[in-house]
């Protein structure tokens, strides 16, 4: 069942995978800022794809899904990770939260689980506001709790940045990559090792960013704040951060844990913006816990 199939959803095309069984319940996966659907751990998959119907997704602008644009010769004016006008965003996190919906629709899926990471935690806090009677089980990994703006240290907000507008060759984007990858996992993967560069090849190889990127970012911080909508949220979910995250603070999502009923926050030693091995295991065991 794993490989890239499309579904033209009301005039985008997202590209998506399967695994598992499809007569399992579902959960969707959905990705960060820029990042692909081959980029979750293989051993988050195959756990998942014991018990449940896995569809990870590209995200409207990334991947082998639709460009919604094209590149950009500057960062358009006003923009800012504290928050941007909306205006100047061609979407928000509730359009692509609408493109989540819509892909259940076009599977045949009434319900569903939802894990996010970073952005997609994001996108998975929308889809509860706006489509509650859909979601299941939420899960929310280095994530904002209910707004836009990130709480990136400088040398994070750079390393984002250096996406923003096209590489002069594939070499730069995969050196790019590489460098973002040991910076955010905080030296879970080493700058120079064999499995980041391997990674940052075939993300290149696999897709052009296109703009993708910048009108992704355009999208987190044009989306006003949603933290007051999202308390008492009764959906049952769990909000894990590493407490050495340079991109996202965990303060917000500890705040949001705390007034949603059904919610639990984990923080993890030493993690980066990065899913680990132990996030791995935090995600399956509450999903396959008494939380169903």
């Amino acid at each position: 069942m794993t490989y890239d199939r499309f579904a033209d959803l009301n005039g985008v095309q997202i590209c998506y995978r399967q695994d598992g069984q499809l007569d399992a319940p579902a959960i969707f996966l959905i990705a960060g800022l820029g990042m692909q659907l081959i980029e979750w751990p293989e051993d988050l998959i195959a756990g998942l794809a014991k018990r449940f119907r896995v569809i990870r997704m590209d995200n409207r602008d990334s991947g082998l899904s639709d460009r919604l644009g094209g590149t950009f010769a500057a960062v358009p004016d006003g923009f800012s990770w504290d928050g941007s006008p909306r205006a100047i965003a061609p979407y928000d996190l509730g359009d692509m939260a609408g493109d989540v919906v819509a892909l259940a629709d076009h599977l045949g899926i009434a319900t569903f689980d939802c894990l996010g990471f970073s952005m997609g935690g994001m996108i998975a806090q929308q889809i509860a506001l706006r489509a509650p009677e859909r979601l299941r089980l939420l899960v929310s990994l280095s994530s904002t709790g209910g707004s836009g703006a990130l709480s990136a240290t400088p040398q994070s907000r750079q390393m984002m940045e250096r996406f923003f507008l096209p590489f002069p060759t594939p070499a730069d984007a995969e050196n790019a990559i590489r460098d973002s990858n040991a910076h955010f996992s905080s030296g879970l993967m080493p700058r120079d090792s064999a499995t980041n560069g391997d990674l940052a090849r075939t993300l290149v190889a696999r897709a052009a960013d296109g703009g993708g990127y910048l009108r992704q970012a355009l999208a987190i911080t044009g989306t006003p704040p949603w933290d007051a909508d999202l308390s008492g949220a009764a959906v049952p979910a769990l909000f894990v951060h590493g407490d050495n995250d340079p991109c996202i603070t965990p303060d917000a999502a500890r705040r949001l844990a705390a007034h949603m009923p059904n919610a639990t926050f984990r923080d993890l030693p030493g993690l980066g913006h990065w899913i680990d091995d132990r996030v791995v295991e935090m995600c399956l065991n509450w999903l396959n816990g008494p939380v169903r």
